[in-house]
C-alpha cells in the first residue's frame, strides 16, 4: 500500500554523463528506503533488444529488493500523417511487450506536446481524436497482458487536469487512467490541489515532485509557465505544493499504489532523494487513511 517508488529521472543527470549506472542508481534508492523503481524508455542502450535488457533491469532490480512499479513510454500522437501516426501506435504497442517483461503494472505514456508542422495550428479538440484512437488500441493491449496505462499531466498543451480529463473519456477504457504528477500542474498555473480533486477518482500512478514558485524570474533562471511565473524544482515536502492535502484526495479517492518520486531540483541528488525519501514517509504517515 502507498508503496515508495523514485523514478530513475531522479538521477538523469548523472545517468546521462554517465557518472552512474542504472545498476548503482538502484542500489542507492534501495539504501535510502525506496521499495520499487520506474524505468524510462530512453535509458535503454542501442546495443541489445529491448525485451532482452527488460529482463536484466528486472534481475538487477530485484537483487536489491526492488520492484519495477511503472515503465514509462514517450510519445506524441497529435499526428495527422497516418503512417507516422502509425510508426508511434507501433512502437506504444511493443511498449506494452517491455513492460510486461519488466513486471510494471502500470505503463505511463504522454499524448503530445502540441501539434507540429505542417499542423501548427491544429486546436486541442482536433488533437484529441488521433491521441485518443492511437492510445486505445494501446490500452486496449496493456489490458490483455493485465497492465493499466496512465497519461500524464505533462507540458503545457495536455498539462491541465480539465485536458488529461478529456483524453481520459475519449479514450474510455476501464484500465486507462491519470498519472497524477502532482507538481507539473503549476506548467500551466493551475492549483496542485484542485487539480488533484478533480483526477483522483481517475489516479493510476502518482509522481510525487514539487516545486518552488516564482511570481518573477529567480536567480539562476527557472521554468516559464504558460502564465509567465517560474518553477524552480524542490525537494518533495519542502517546496510551495501542498503535498499533504494532494495525497490525502488521492487516497481518498481510493488509490493504493506506488508514489514515484520525480526530483527536479538544483541540489545535491543523493542528499535530494535521500531527504525526500524521509518526508514521503512522513507525509504518508500523517495521511488518515495510512
Amino acid at each position: 500500500m502507498l508503496e515508495r517508488s523514485i523514478s530513475l529521472y531522479c538521477f538523469n543527470r548523472l545517468l546521462d554523463s554517465g557518472d552512474i549506472t542504472k545498476k548503482a542508481a538502484m542500489r542507492f534508492a534501495h539504501s535510502v528506503g525506496f521499495q520499487a523503481v520506474e524505468m524510462l524508455d530512453f535509458y535503454w542502450e542501442d546495443t541489445a533488444p529491448r525485451l532482452e535488457q527488460a529482463d536484466a533491469l528486472k534481475e538487477e532490480a530485484a537483487a536489491e529488493a526492488l520492484t519495477i512499479s511503472c515503465y514509462t513510454a514517450s510519445n506524441d500522437l497529435a499526428i495527422f500523417d497516418k503512417d507516422k501516426w502509425q510508426a508511434v501506435v507501433d512502437r506504444l504497442l511493443a511498449d506494452v511487450d517491455v513492460a510486461v517483461r519488466l513486471g510494471a503494472p502500470v505503463m505511463r505514456v504522454e499524448s503530445t506536446f502540441g501539434p507540429k508542422e505542417p499542423d501548427e495550428d491544429k486546436t486541442f479538440d482536433e488533437c484529441v481524436e488521433p491521441i485518443a484512437r492511437g492510445l486505445k488500441l494501446v490500452v486496449r493491449r496493456a489490458a490483455d497482458r493485465g497492465i493499466r496505462v496512465a497519461l500524464e499531466n505533462h507540458g503545457r498543451f495536455v498539462g491541465s487536469s480539465e485536458r488529461v480529463e478529456r483524453i481520459i473519456e475519449a479514450v474510455g477504457e476501464p484500465n486507462f487512467g491519470a498519472c497524477i504528477d502532482i507538481g507539473n500542474f503549476l506548467v500551466v498555473d493551475e492549483d496542485p490541489v484542485e487539480a488533484v480533486t478533480r483526477l483522483a477518482p481517475a489516479a493510476v500512478h502518482v509522481h510525487v515532485k514539487d516545486m518552488y514558485f516564482f511570481d518573477q524570474e529567480p536567480p539562476g533562471g527557472g521554468i516559464r509557465t504558460t502564465g509567465g511565473n517560474f518553477l524552480v524544482g524542490a525537494i518533495f515536502g519542502e517546496g510551495d505544493v501542498d503535498v499533504t492535502t494532494c495525497l490525502d484526495l488521492i487516497t481518498k479517492a481510493g488509490y493504493t499504489g506506488a508514489l514515484s518520486l520525480e526530483f527536479e531540483g538544483r541540489e545535491n541528488l543523493f542528499y535530494a532523494i535521500a531527504r525526500a525519501s524521509e518526508n514521503i514517509s512522513e507525509v504518508v504517515r500523517r495521511l488518515p487513511l495510512s
